[in-house]
């Protein structure tokens, strides 16, 4: 069974993108997100300003925020500064070294780390998993100034009841979903495997990141909890599988697919990834 639909990209053309970005330094390939990301924030700005030629910066930011995050009321109460250099790259950044400062576990996932271990693409929000971090909510929403939303109480709520929460740059209109670890054996051995890599960028902070193995699964996951329907997220795992190659514990990919009920998807997806 096929899950992706049409597409074009033939199968000699994917062969060669797969080559190229098994070659590409996985920091290279999480610059062309920051490209992307900036490429679409320069395109909305043309649109915008083709449509109203007097709008103005702070009305540029917000049609994006409002595109990117929707309604939310609390956007207007920020102050907007004119200063637009801080991108989805330098949010990430900012979120990772406040969860570091408070030496809170954490490991960025979801399209990052999919980008990260397979092939890059651009988007518009980041998934970080901590650890439980009872007693320390205050000071992690104290950690972020006016640019940011943080609500103490739904940090309150999600480390108690080990859900999400989020944090969400009003300047960079992008948003960081963080999830709460869990108590499953999956989400602890999550955890056990991240590891720390280079973004090589010039502010000496580098991300913590999920492994290729816990990407593919945790996508697979995501894919039938949403009624396998998401062909971005089956085009995530195929592109980590295709990149990562014989690099990919596959032993323990099939034990923990057996566990979580992919092992069906997992198998789908070998054989898609092949080309």
């Amino acid at each position: 069974m096929n899950r992706v639909g049409l597409t074009d990209t033939p199968a000699e053309a994917q062969r060669v993108l797969s080559e190229v970005y098994r070659r590409m330094s996985p920091s290279r390939k999480l610059k062309l997100q920051v490209v992307g990301y900036s490429s679409e924030r320069a395109l909305h700005e043309a649109g915008v300003r083709s449509r109203e030629p007097r709008a103005t910066p702070v009305e540029i930011r917000r049609s994006w925020n409002l595109l990117r995050l929707g309604q939310a009321p609390w956007i207007s109460e920020i102050e907007m500064p004119m200063d637009d250099s801080l991108d989805n790259l330098g949010v990430v950044r900012e979120v990772s070294a406040a969860f570091t400062r408070l030496a809170i576990p954490y490991a960025l996932g979801g399209s990052w780390a999919s980008s990260f271990h397979g092939e890059p693409r651009s988007t518009f929000d980041a998934a970080i998993s901590v650890e439980p971090f009872p007693g320390l909510e205050s000071a992690l929403v104290s950690s972020f100034g006016p640019d940011y939303y943080i609500s103490l109480d739904a940090v309150t709520e999600a480390v108690r009841e080990l859900r999400l929460f989020n944090i969400i740059n009003a300047i960079a209109g992008f948003k960081v979903d963080v999830f709460v670890r869990k108590e499953t054996p999956f989400a602890r051995s999550v955890m056990s495997r991240r590891a720390q890599v280079s973004t090589e960028g010039d502010s000496g902070i580098d991300l913590v990141m999920i492994s290729a193995e816990d990407t593919i699964l945790l996508k697979l996951e995501w894919y039938r909890l949403g009624g396998e329907i998401s062909e971005r997220q089956w085009l995530d795992v195929l592109g980590v599988m295709r990149v990562q190659g014989d690099r990919l514990d596959q032993l323990y990919l099939d034990r923990w697919a057996g566990e979580l009920g992919v092992l069906d998807l997992l198998n789908d997806a070998r054989r898609d990834s092949e080309i």
